[in-house]
């Protein structure tokens, strides 16, 4: 870097630290060190960027993303100048912004996007705070993968993706292009593949007929199948070999690398139906768990599977391929005579070797073509070979995980848990997203095999680009967040604030996201004689309909403008839209009349501190059959928690009393993985029982001041996730703690 700057910079802190200093952006992800200054640069409406060299050309579409107008040249001269720093790190920037210029620093092009996605965070009307800020990459891998092949997405829709990474700094694509329900690139020697494995009859597909059924029982526009993507072929769509050319150069200009991913030897029905001399009964279908796979035994499928990454090969320029090789239902195998050929000819220990011979077959024609294999953490189950990279998605299989790093694998986190996107999202997903870290999980001892993280989008039941958004913001933007900043630097509530102003940015842009939670009620409510509903909403403006006689709410429902009375048992249903329209959660709330719970007549000294909890040896799927299991051991805990003892199959029984300090109504809440209820003097408060992933449920009772019987149960099977609390009257959740119960 120019010593000249080098000097400027210093001095510019120096400014800093002795002004007032302007208020920090909302910046996702947060930068490593952020010096605000005080004043402003405002931007000229025609801004010169002036590049070190022609190589950063080719960010001129980014830069005017994020400030329009701009200008490219190579020059030492510019309203932002980029100056090279050949001692910066991979994706290393500083961002000088001064009254009269602004000046990025870095060491490579990829530096230069993620200075230009920061300053598009700063702008405000023409105008970018004085700052320095200094920034680089937690980790080398920063992905996202995008499943095509269950729904598809088009050339647009994909760059579209592409922008908003390089937005929040991710700089891996990996394109899941092949599986059971689609083959989406051209293999020129293959022209079957596409012909007949990009289509389908929409009619009669599980995955279209579930989401069609969807959009009709919620009202919601965005499981309905884009009309484009139909025609008289049926439902679906691929690639050409001059669109991945197309999607790769857009993608490397945004400083994003595009991994290919092709499935085999499962995940293959679309093969077997083009070619079903490729499997081992020439039969495309359905086995016990997973699809019909293609025949390691058979010569002829060596030959068709190097065919096809030789292709691929050459329309991917980077070092990463994916095979797949998850999810094989090795049990065909088993009465194939060619595959007990195979086994006895090499001397395999069995089926689950033979998927390792194959992927080792593969690994090495990837080596020959200098390209490193990454694979799903099944392969470690057959000793994976040596530099194949292991992307670990099992996150209830932590062994294949630590086994590939005691062995020596790269590792990708992709822990199925906190990075697969496509399940449905409650008021507690994006702080689970960003609370976890891939390091603190078990991996403290193997940081230096960790590459990076990555999520997901599986698209089964993610059929238009409105509802892969809907999905995938705002946990996206935890994603970054984790895989940028340092976890020191993590705060949920400041992260809260500031995703608030991005998904604005989006609302105002017409993009669709998952609308923040409304609240001023539980699912089960009481009230004596009436009580006013009045509905908390993230931002004013913010449309909310409802209902009231138990259907759904749709876009013709009555909006809410105002608080509700209720002075009978009733369902409220509520729900809530972004401005272009598209429908949020539904949320339910049952009102109920009640009277006032009577106190146990009981001297509090009497009593000892917190709750017994019964521990038992339980593997069913219902609270109230938690004794029926072996007894194991007996607690006192504080709170409602799972004691650090416990683990495997979890049944647990808390008993024991709350004192109430005063008349009212109490609201309480449990959030677990598996089921929980919470029941005081007898009556079911909160019911969030059942086999089910992590999921609040909150009730009310109306108690009057003394102690009251309390009675609380959960179950799991595999660790669990199990908090208990007050719901506060602002919506705070509050856990139970030291001082709540007696026993």
């Amino acid at each position: 870097m120019n010593s000249f700057y080098r000097i400027l910079m210093f001095l510019s802190v120096l400014v800093f630290s002795s002004c007032a200093r302007t208020d920090m952006p909302a910046f996702i992800p947060m930068p490593v060190h952020v010096d605000m200054g005080t004043g402003f640069y405002t931007l000229p409406s025609d801004p010169v960027v002036a590049c070190p060299d022609s190589s950063y050309l080719t960010l001129g579409d980014f830069a005017e993303a994020c400030l329009p107008s701009v200008q490219l040249v190579v020059s030492d001269d510019g309203d932002v100048v980029i100056l090279s720093d050949e001692d910066m790190k991979e994706g290393e920037y500083v961002l000088d912004v001064r009254k009269n210029g602004i000046c990025i620093s870095t060491g490579t092009y990829a530096g230069a996007v993620y200075a230009f996605a920061t300053l598009e965070q700063m702008v405000s009307d023409g105008k970018i705070p004085v700052s320095c800020i200094n920034d680089s990459p937690r980790f080398e891998w920063r992905g996202f993968m995008l499943d095509v092949s269950r729904h598809f997405f088009s050339v647009e829709e994909v760059k579209a993706i592409l922008l908003q990474m390089a937005r929040y700094k991710f700089n891996r694509f990996h394109w899941h292009l092949t599986d059971d329900q689609g083959w989406r690139i051209e293999i020129k020697a293959y022209p079957q593949l596409t012909a007949q494995g990009a289509w389908r009859d929409h009619e009669k597909h599980g995955h279209d007929v579930k989401c069609a059924d969807i959009a009709i029982s919620t009202d919601n526009p965005s499981f309905i199948l884009d009309p484009s993507k139909i025609t008289d072929k049926g439902y679906g769509g691929f690639y050409t070999q001059e669109e991945i050319h197309e999607i790769v150069a857009f993608a490397a200009s945004l400083g994003i690398e595009v991994i290919p991913e092709i499935d085999m030897p499962g995940h293959s029905l679309k093969v077997v139906e083009a070619f079903p001399e490729l499997s081992c009964g020439g039969v495309a279908k359905w086995g016990s768990h997973f699809s019909v796979p293609l025949c390691p035994g058979n010569d002829n499928l060596l030959t068709f599977a190097k065919n096809v990454y030789k292709e691929v090969f050459e329309l991917f320029p980077y070092q990463y391929v994916h095979i797949g090789a998850d999810e094989v239902e090795q049990l065909h195998w088993k009465n194939c005579p060619k595959c007990q050929a195979r086994i006895r000819n090499f001397g395999l220990k069995d089926e689950t070797a033979l998927q390792a011979w194959f992927v080792s077959e593969m690994h090495d024609f990837f080596s020959e073509n200098g390209k490193i294999m990454i694979g799903w953490d099944e392969i470690v189950s057959g000793d994976a070979p040596e530099d194949a990279v292991v992307m670990w998605w099992r996150g209830w299989r932590p062994d294949t995980r630590d086994a590939a790093a005691e062995a020596g694998h790269d590792l990708i986190i992709s822990s199925s848990e906190y990075l697969y996107l496509a399940g449905d999202q409650n008021r507690n997903s994006l702080a689970k997203v960003y609370g976890w870290d891939p390091v603190m999980d078990g991996l403290e001892s193997h940081q230096d095999k960790i590459l990076g993280i990555q999520a997901h989008l599986w698209t089964e039941l993610c059929p238009s680009f409105a509802n892969a958004y809907g999905r995938i913001f705002p946990r996206l933007f935890a994603v970054s967040e984790t895989a940028w900043s340092r976890p020191e630097q993590k705060d949920f509530k400041d992260f809260a604030s500031r995703v608030m102003k991005h998904i604005r940015d989006f609302d105002a842009q017409g993009l669709n996201y998952r609308i923040p939670d409304i609240s001023g009620f539980c699912d089960e409510n009481v009230f004596i004689d009436s009580v006013v509903v009045e509905v908390e909403k993230p931002f004013d403006d913010l449309l909310v309909r409802y209902t009231s006689d138990g259907s759904v709410p749709r876009s013709d429902s009555p909006v809410y403008e105002g608080p509700l009375t209720v002075k009978e048992e009733c369902i409220l249903h509520f729900r809530s839209y972004t401005s272009e329209g598209m429908p949020g959660d539904i949320y339910r709330a049952h009102y109920s009349p009640s009277e006032y719970m009577e106190a146990v007549l009981m001297a509090e000294d009497s009593l000892e501190p917190g709750l017994k909890a019964d521990w038992y040896e339980y593997r069913g799927d219902a609270c109230d059959s938690i004794e029926t299991a072996s007894f194991n051991a007996s607690y006192v805990t504080e709170g409602i928690y799972i004691p650090e003892e416990v683990k495997g199959n979890i049944g647990l029984v808390f008993t024991g009393y709350v004192n109430i300090p005063e008349d009212g109504i109490y609201s309480f809440y449990t959030y677990s993985d598996d089921g929980s209820y919470i029941k005081i003097d007898g009556r079911m408060v909160v019911d969030n029982d059942g086999p089910h992933s992590r999921v609040e449920r909150s009730g009310q009772a109306a108690l009057k001041n003394g102690l009251h019987s309390v009675e609380a149960r959960y179950f799991d099977h595999s660790g669990g996730v199990l908090e208990a609390g007050w719901i506060m009257p602002d919506g705070e959740r509050c856990i139970f703690s030291s001082g709540d119960f007696l026993h």
